[in-house]
């Protein structure tokens, strides 16, 4: 009975270091927000840089999976190069083990029910008289998390020296180094948690229960074990995720083999030539070290490393979305930055669809957009013009979708700005392809039209679209933000002087009695619907291309009637 009450003892502080380790995570991702992910942004265009980010990432959120989960982010957006993603996920493996320097250091040499107990009862009332989501509530939930995992570390620590007590230690002599290899691999992938292997195997060391070198081979195989994670994570993943996962299992299956095959000399060199004599210090340092050899072997192979994977995994289909992934909405400025790429590819197919209307080649457009184009029903040599169409809506739908779902979480002020100016681009976007649509049966009515003077209308809407279109192209070159809003304002003008061009024009036929009430009728309404057009297509663009203040004096700009 007491020795299932044990093995229950050990399995509750393994379950509590979890959910504590969850909740830490948790608090730290809120309350640490943007600054860190500023941090990766900036400061990681060197692989070495990227190194010490990682490192210094992961030993400060004590996760490497939230630093490898903005990662995958930041590099599927592009906001970071491969190069340096690779950088900080091998720094993460050397941040991790931090985990174990705390605890080696505080857990194992202090009362820590004397500091778990106060650190519950604070952060549990915290949770509870917080409101959710504010900063209270985010130091709630870190104090309660630290204070779960102490508490878990105590009920595997004093679990395992009472197991430990009920068998002889020496029993495990026999056994070779691999077995405890396989054993921290296979627990590692179970549990998806290498820093709560590398507790319960400070623990068993604390206790006795195993020697130095079964704890390092222990050690070896949790950090294998990593891998398995990863590559589940990447099974149905981008092409980005697969080669930062292919990374990861590359380096730690280097750095393990290294480690397991110099696990005596490297253990000689912590423990006899550089001093440290107390177990847990030496098994802690081992498991630094043999990362940090696994650094120092990739970091000049990083730029050679990052080219072999990039071709390595492509993206076989050609999915709707082609930004967006399913998790952006955990990283929100990621999430932001492919939905604003997705938006202005959506403006993009508006934008070549009415060119299409008019039996113009979609030629012309405001950034350079030839990967976004592969694939796309507009952009193929056969256009169906419905399906076409059919296929803008449902690209509208989907970027809605992702945007609202960005909208219900959690979001810095400037996030929550910037996501309630591209949801009115999306909109009118889509109104723009839908004003041509509308208009698209009288375009060929004039087309075939036995009228000369209304057939030559075709024409003459035609030269009108090409050169509104053609004024797109300036928007190319407008990197800094007065340009564009100068180019933008110019595009508007553009469109209004063009519909006054036209409108004149048929007020002229008009008042030559040369057109019937019905021609005169339908006229005037194409002229309107092509200036509605060209007008939500520019105001899409002001909110996807300008700031909040650029956009709202857009706005404010006199439209023509």
């Amino acid at each position: 009975m007491s020795e299932e009450l044990d093995l229950w003892r050990l399995a509750a502080g393994l379950g509590l270091f979890l959910f504590g380790m969850h909740q830490l995570e948790r608090a730290l991702t809120q309350l640490a927000g943007r600054p860190f992910k500023k941090f990766l942004r900036q400061y990681t265009a060197k692989p070495l840089r990227g190194v010490l980010a990682g490192a210094i990432t992961t030993a400060a959120l004590q996760s490497s999976s939230v630093v490898s989960l903005i990662v995958l982010a930041f590099v599927g957006t592009g906001i970071i190069s491969l190069a340096s993603a690779l950088g900080i996920v091998f720094g993460s493996n050397l941040g991790t083990t931090m985990t174990g320097w705390i605890v080696a250091t505080i857990g194992f040499k202090l009362d820590i029910e004397a500091l778990a107990l106060p650190l519950v009862t604070l952060g549990g009332f915290g949770v509870v008289w917080s409101a959710a989501g504010t900063r209270r509530a985010g130091a709630s939930h870190f104090i309660v998390g630290l204070g779960l995992m102490l508490m878990g570390l105590e009920f595997m620590k004093s679990g395992a020296l009472v197991a430990t007590a009920m068998f002889d230690p020496s029993a495990l002599a026999g056994y070779p180094l691999i077995i405890f290899l396989l054993a921290g691999l296979l627990l590692t992938a179970i549990i998806q948690s290498s820093s709560a292997t590398i507790m319960i195997t400070l623990s068993a060391l604390y206790a006795g229960a195993i020697p130095l070198e079964a704890a390092a081979a222990i050690a070896i195989g949790a950090d294998l074990g990593t891998t398995v994670t990863a590559l589940l994570g990447a099974l149905a993943g981008s092409a980005a995720k697969k080669r930062v996962a292919a990374a990861v299992v590359l380096f730690n299956v280097v750095a393990d083999t290294i480690a397991f095959l110099s696990l005596v000399p490297l253990l000689n060199l912590i423990t006899k030539t550089a001093g440290i004599s107390d177990p847990l210090f030496a098994l802690v340092a081992f498991h630094s070290l043999f990362n940090l050899i696994g650094i120092v072997i990739f970091l000049p192979t990083i730029p050679l490393l990052s080219k072999w994977l990039d071709g390595r995994f492509r993206d076989d289909e050609t999915p709707l979305l082609r930004h967006i992934k399913a998790t952006d909405t955990a990283v929100a400025e990621a999430a932001l930055e492919n939905i604003t790429r997705e938006t202005l590819r959506l403006i993009d197919q508006a934008a070549a669809l009415n060119q299409v209307t008019l039996d113009l080649p979609p030629d012309h457009t405001f950034y350079d957009s030839k990967d976004d184009r592969k694939g796309v029903c507009i952009f193929s040599p056969e256009i169906d013009y419905e399906r076409c169409y059919a296929e803008i809506k449902q690209l509208e739908g989907e970027i809605l979708r992702h945007a609202l779902a960005l909208q219900g979480r959690p979001l810095e002020a400037d996030e929550a700005e910037r996501l309630s100016q591209i949801i009115p681009s999306i909109r009118n976007a889509v109104q723009a392809a839908k004003s041509m649509k509308d208009i698209y049966a009288d375009l060929e009515l004039f087309r075939g039209s036995v009228n000369d003077r209304f057939n030559a209308y075709f024409g003459q809407f035609r030269e009108a679209a090409r050169e509104f279109y053609e004024a797109l192209d300036s928007l190319r070159n407008s990197d800094v933000p007065a340009m564009r809003f100068e180019s933008l304002v110019d595009i508007k003008k553009k469109s209004e002087d063009l519909h006054n061009r036209m409108r004149h024009r048929i007020y002229n036929e008009v008042s030559r009695g040369e057109l019937s009430e019905v021609e005169i009728s339908t006229l005037l309404n194409v002229n309107r619907e092509l200036l509605v057009a060209n007008q939500s297509l520019a105001s899409a663009l002001a909110d996807a291309l300008l700031n909040m203040e650029s956009s709202r004096d857009f706005a404010s700009l006199p439209t023509a009637r």
